[in-house]
């Protein structure tokens, strides 16, 4: 069984029926196999340092402003055709039009979803045209190229022998990064709200956190998605504690920004496959010649993926950290 579907309850419809019909009733859970306490803190738990940082962030970008108000800085909505062809566009620039089918369903959960073969998309489109371009960069031009490229390598399929690390901090990290990469409001509010989210559920229930998201998440149902996110785990959610992966998305930008920052914003290395900053050193050495396919966002102008990173990072204050 996946871990998504270890921490889905099979009785959650009927827990979320109970609770929009009493927002003050935390839901009790119910799941196939109670998951173990290593698996919801695998990824670890909040640290100071992030917390203070993501708090300022959050503030910053919510000065003044509310969730509709930043929702229109990324410009208008664009329509489910539009989306469609602009990721066909975008997939035919690195000739992977016939490797990737696209859905669209009212089912998903998660606005986009990808893997090795499949685009998913939630019904109803739900992007603006700066964060289109911004999913394209996270999805294709960061994930979908990690994958083709960790599929020529020699370690594909083998990384537990070969003694590689965990990737996931640098692969959301890199991700994030490449979010906010074509937007105009490039504070990284979006992964500082979610780790402020999973540190705030340690302390507090399910309906504590329901009410806390409110000042910033406005539709019921993604104030719902957001908090079941941080409360799934848990079979008595009025109780402290819950999955805590979402910290690697804020901690993975951080890292990875720093890391550029080191490195001239050279992303070569990191396109090696799907692997952790700190398992560059063993993948050059296991295929030196290796030459990655990279996002056409960097290849073009260099200059100014390395000007505008830099400049996401400072806005950001990255490097307080």
């Amino acid at each position: 069984m996946s871990l998504v579907n270890k921490l889905t309850p099979i009785n959650l419809l009927e827990e979320k029926r109970k609770f929009f019909t009493d927002e003050n009733y935390n839901p009790q859970f119910v799941y196939e196999e109670k998951p173990a306490a290593q698996i919801l803190y695998k990824h670890g738990y909040p640290q100071t340092k992030y917390l203070n940082l993501a708090q300022t962030i959050l503030e910053k970008a919510y000065y003044q402003r509310n969730e509709n108000e930043l929702n229109e800085l990324k410009g208008t909505l664009v329509s489910q055709q539009k989306v469609t062809q602009k990721t066909i566009d975008f997939l035919d620039i690195y000739q992977l039009k016939n490797r990737f089918k696209i859905i669209w369903s009212n089912s998903f959960v998660a606005r986009t979803t990808i893997t090795a073969d499949t685009i998913k998309f939630k019904l109803p489109a739900d992007f603006r045209q700066q964060d289109l371009l911004g999913m394209l960069y996270h999805e294709i031009g960061t994930h979908a190229l990690r994958r083709i490229n960790y599929e020529q390598q020699p370690w594909y399929k083998s990384k537990k022998k070969y003694g590689f690390a965990n990737y996931l901090k640098t692969e959301e990290g890199l991700a994030g990064l490449h979010s906010l990469f074509p937007l105009n409001f490039q504070y990284a509010y979006y992964s500082a709200l979610s780790y402020i989210s999973v540190a705030f559920a340690q302390q507090h229930s399910f309906v504590e956190l329901w009410n806390f998201l409110k000042k910033y998440v406005d539709h019921p149902e993604k104030r719902w998605a957001k908090t079941l996110r941080k409360k799934r785990g848990l079979e008595d959610t009025s109780q402290p504690g819950g999955f805590t992966k979402d910290l690697v998305y804020f901690e993975g930008i951080v890292k990875v920004w720093k890391y550029l920052k080191q490195n001239d914003f050279d992303i070569t290395n990191l396109y090696l496959g799907k692997i952790a900053l700190e398992d560059i050193t063993k993948s050059l050495k296991m295929n030196p010649k290796f030459k990655p396919l990279l996002p056409s966002f960097f290849v073009v102008n260099k200059e100014k993926y390395a000007s505008t990173i830099n400049q996401i990072g400072q806005k950001n204050m990255f490097n307080q950290i």
